[in-house]
């Protein structure tokens, strides 16, 4: 059989992540880098990580046998198919390449035979649930505390009102630590070191924003035919704070005792690889998306 690779790139306007695996559904190279949506950074430095990514991922001197590359992208705003063809230009030459729907690639990247659920925190809380007759119900939500500084002095408002002086303290500690202006990594990061330390006002946040994800999967679970679901944990919310994550792993264990919660950092490229797989092939298989997670 001729050599064939195939390629899944999932942008979540932060960074990109990659999955390289052969026609069989065998995982040959997983690996992240910079983001490679132009929208955001601009189609010079765009390219610049794309091809980084490709040089890391696929190696020069396998470009060649690069058959197909699917992209599927987080951003609220679709990314055309001739925008990517720029992107490419003179990087994926004589590769077929396609552009998958986030919502799709991240449920086909959880393959299982139960219903999934795909659960994300970053800038924007979401959920997309497939059950087992493949209908799938998508939903997002803008909420108050994805902005930390809005949030912080929300939750004073509420500590002064209710007599919780002694708490201003830590408020204005916190709020040294975690800036409007910084990146959602280094609040995770933060939130987590100050919750160790003991921070009463950094685990409520926490706790908070567990809440909020939680209050996601709840809003879907009317969609539920059985309360065994796979769910996907992804994003730097969930997967960057073992604070929020435990919560939200405890939280969801009590709603539904027989559910499976995993992380998902590779999901959405990995249904973008498969994506690729399936664009070049008329006969795909099950058999190919059941090597993937074996």
């Amino acid at each position: 059989m001729e050599k064939k690779l195939f390629l899944g790139i999932a942008d979540s306007d932060r960074y990109a992540s990659v999955v390289l695996g052969d026609p069989s559904g065998k995982i040959i190279a997983t690996s992240v880098g910079g983001s490679v949506n132009h929208h955001h950074w601009g189609m010079e430095q765009a390219r610049a990580n794309l091809t980084r990514l490709i040089g890391e991922t696929v190696g020069l001197d396998n470009l060649a046998y690069l058959g197909g590359a699917c992209f599927t992208y987080k951003a609220d705003h679709a990314v055309a198919g001739r925008q990517v063809a720029d992107l490419v230009a003179g990087v994926l030459d004589g590769t077929q390449v396609t552009v998958e729907e986030f919502a799709r690639s991240s449920i086909l990247g959880m393959q299982d035979n139960r219903c999934r659920l795909f659960l994300a925190g970053g800038q924007l809380g979401f959920a997309i649930f497939k059950n087992t007759m493949e209908q799938p119900v998508q939903l997002r939500k803008e909420v108050l505390m994805w902005n930390p500084a809005l949030h912080l002095k929300a939750r004073l408002l509420e500590i002064l009102q209710t007599g919780g002086s002694q708490y201003q303290e830590e408020y204005f500690r916190v709020k040294s630590e975690i800036k409007g202006g910084k990146c959602i990594c280094t609040m995770t990061q933060t939130l987590d070191q100050l919750a160790k330390e003991g921070c009463e006002l950094a685990l409520a946040l926490a706790f908070d924003l567990a809440h909020s994800l939680v209050q996601l999967v709840m809003s879907l679970s009317v969609h539920f035919s059985r309360f065994d679901p796979m769910i996907g944990l992804y994003g730097q919310v969930l997967l960057g704070s073992s604070t929020v994550r435990s919560r939200v792993r405890h939280m969801l264990g009590l709603l539904f005792p027989e559910c499976r919660i995993v992380d998902a950092p590779f999901a959405p490229a990995k249904g973008a690889y498969l994506s690729s797989i399936r664009a070049r092939r008329l006969d795909f298989e099950q058999e190919v998306i059941s090597n993937v997670f074996t």
